[in-house]
């Protein structure tokens, strides 16, 4: 494990998910998106200590698991480190279950939980919420911008060195020819969200899941390639709706045109998705629904 260079003082590690590091003149860090818990976090220590590296700052780009799930083992390696994240995810990261009630839309269960959750029992706290603006740490100015859809709270971090940390916003097109049903809250925001990085005055961006680092041009190329999946599920859906069909009828057409894998917890994430992509199309006036025969039915309207 070693720290990457992207460009000046930013750097990152690689991982299941990519963690940013930020380097200070004095090695204190600002650490964003830790990742997992278990061994590569230990790993990450271990690290700094050879290095001479003191965490000083965790920032959080959003609350899932495999953004944030590390926080605890870090805090215990580094007490006076102070974790960071928006009002929104900070409900999410230190409650985790509600994140489950959110997925299943009522109490969680043991078959989500043993799928998302890995850290064991300790909690994670937000010592401070973060807003859209400037962030200001050891003398060096951050940026800290909304990019809500993925999640209602997600958040991108810009560095001095004009590099960008947007979370989940954008994934590797690799990934993204496999899995292009994105996890999303809320597509609007997510287009806006698409947008606003296109708008950005930055020279790299780092993929939380991504092998590569890429510059802004390349960037804006994979925008338009997740806007394309965004459009793609948007016509499936208009198209099957044309015969009125209830939620999960409709997801299993989708899991089939598209011949996507799953398991019980990617069930309900496609599920929150579908369901995100229906709330879209309602607010543009494209759908409608009925009650009929004990069912609630969505249908494309007819103009």
């Amino acid at each position: 494990m070693k720290l990457q260079r992207v460009f000046g003082n930013t750097y990152f590690i690689k991982g299941g998910t990519n963690t940013g590091v930020y380097l200070f003149e004095n090695k204190n860090a600002l650490l964003i998106d830790p990742g997992l818990s278990g061994l590569r976090p230990k790993n990450m220590i271990n690290m700094f200590e050879n290095e001479k590296i003191i965490p000083k700052y965790i920032v959080n780009t959003h609350e899932h698991e495999d953004h944030v799930g590390a926080c605890h083992q870090i805090k215990n390696a580094y007490p006076e480190i102070a974790i960071f994240a928006s009002d929104e995810a900070k409900l999410f990261i230190e409650r985790p279950e509600l994140f489950s009630d959110f997925i299943l839309g009522g109490k969680h269960n043991k078959f989500l939980t043993e799928k998302l959750f890995h850290r064991n029992t300790e909690k994670i706290s937000v010592d401070a919420i973060i807003c859209e603006g400037k962030l200001q740490k050891n003398g060096v100015d951050f940026e800290v911008i909304n990019l809500k859809g993925h999640t209602s709270g997600s958040i991108g971090i810009l560095t001095s060195d004009g590099v960008l940390f947007a979370g989940d916003l954008l994934i590797g097109e690799e990934t993204l020819s496999k899995y292009d049903f994105l996890f999303l809250q809320d597509v609007e925001e997510y287009l806006k969200s698409l947008d606003i990085v296109k708008s950005l005055d930055f020279n790299y961006i780092v993929l939380a899941h991504g092998k590569k680092v890429l510059d802004k041009n390349d960037t804006i190329l994979l925008i338009e390639k997740h806007k394309q999946a965004v459009h793609k599920y948007l016509c499936q859906i208009i198209e099957n709706l044309k015969v009125p069909m209830n939620v999960d009828t409709l997801l299993k057409k989708i899991i089939k045109e598209n011949e996507l894998t799953y398991n019980y917890k990617e069930y309900y994430f496609f599920r929150t998705s579908l369901v995100s992509f229906i709330s879209y199309l309602a607010d543009l006036d494209k759908i409608n629904y009925k009650l009929e025969d004990s069912d609630l039915l969505y249908y494309t309207k007819i103009k």
